[in-house]
C-alpha cells in the first residue's frame, strides 16, 4: 500500500490494517495491558492467527490512509444566477459593521475595518460571504438517491 501513515497504538480498533514485520495484518481484537514497569501496552491481535503484537499505548504504528470517498453522485457548485454573493463584516469587539453588500470590492470592506480600528482602538473583525449553492447530479444520478428520506 503506497499511502501510510503512523497512528498511535492506543488508537488501534477492530478491522484497522497495520504493518507488521513487512505485511499488512488485520487487527481482530485490541486490549490494554500493563507493563510490570507500570506503563499501559496495548495488545494487537490479528485475523488468520498468529502471535499477539504488544506495544507501548503511546507507540505509533503504520496504517493505510484511509480511501477517499467516492462520489455521492452530487457536486454543488456556486449559483450565481438567483443572486449574488453577500459579504458581511463586523467588528468582534462592538459588533458593529458597515451595510452588508453585494460588492465584491474587499477593499472597501478593508477601509471601513481601518476607519472603526482608528476610531475605537478595536482591531477584531470577522469577514463573511454567503453565496447560494446548486446541486448538480454527476453522471446521471437520480435526485432521490441522495436525498431519500428513511422510512
Amino acid at each position: 500500500m503506497p499511502s501510510e501513515q503512523l497512528r498511535c497504538a492506543v488508537r488501534m480498533r477492530r478491522g484497522d490494517l497495520v504493518h507488521v514485520q513487512g505485511e499488512w495484518r488485520e487487527v481482530c481484537a485490541v486490549r490494554l495491558d500493563r507493563y510490570a514497569t507500570g506503563g499501559m501496552a496495548v495488545v494487537l491481535t490479528f485475523a488468520g492467527g498468529g502471535r499477539p503484537l504488544r506495544v507501548p499505548a503511546d507507540h505509533l504504528v503504520t496504517v493505510p490512509l484511509p480511501e477517499p470517498p467516492g462520489p455521492p453522485g452530487w457536486v454543488f457548485v456556486e449559483d450565481a444566477s438567483d443572486s449574488p454573493a453577500v459579504h458581511e463584516t463586523e467588528c468582534t469587539t462592538c459588533g458593529e459593521g458597515p451595510e452588508p453588500t453585494a460588492s465584491q470590492d474587499v477593499a472597501v470592506r478593508h477601509l471601513w475595518c481601518a476607519e472603526h480600528a482608528a476610531r475605537t482602538g478595536h482591531t477584531g473583525f470577522l469577514a463573511l460571504r454567503v453565496g447560494l449553492l446548486r446541486a448538480v447530479a454527476v453522471d446521471g444520478a437520480p435526485i432521490d438517491a441522495v436525498f431519500s428520506t428513511p422510512a
